[in-house]
């Protein structure tokens, strides 16, 4: 023999297949987390359809006071499989000022399944 090599050792297969395996598992570990953000951006998108939807179908007009015109129970009628809620607490520290909490539910509920929209509004008679 020559002295010349053909062909790769096992230690060199072996080395090669590992550094595959990460390669392919860090990708994997990368689109997991993409698609993880497009969900939770297409939650939020819809979400935001679901509260115009509501504050177009319940506007906040104050015909007398804001604590009897503004609240609206829960209703899921306005986008299948969401509930639009809206309610409103007088703000303690000052006179005139309300706190209106607007919230979009999805489903059931559940962990980052509900949106909910703070707002301050100041009225007087």
């Amino acid at each position: 023999m020559d002295g010349t090599r053909s062909g790769m050792t096992l230690i060199e297969v072996i080395l090669a297949t590992a550094i595959l395996g990460f390669c392919t598992f860090s990708l994997m570990g990368g689109i997991a987390t993409s698609l993880e953000v497009f969900q939770a951006s297409a939650f939020v998108q819809e979400a935001a359809n679901v509260l115009n939807r509501g504050e177009a179908e319940y506007p906040m007009i104050i015909e007398t006071d804001p604590e009897e015109d503004l609240p609206v129970s829960p209703d899921s009628g306005l986008f299948e499989g969401w509930t639009f809620e809206r309610t409103v607490d007088d703000y303690e520290s000052e006179d005139g000022l309300y706190v209106v909490r607007t919230r979009v539910v999805k489903g059931s509920g559940g962990a980052g399944m509900e949106q909910e929209y703070v707002r301050l509004i100041y009225y007087r008679d």
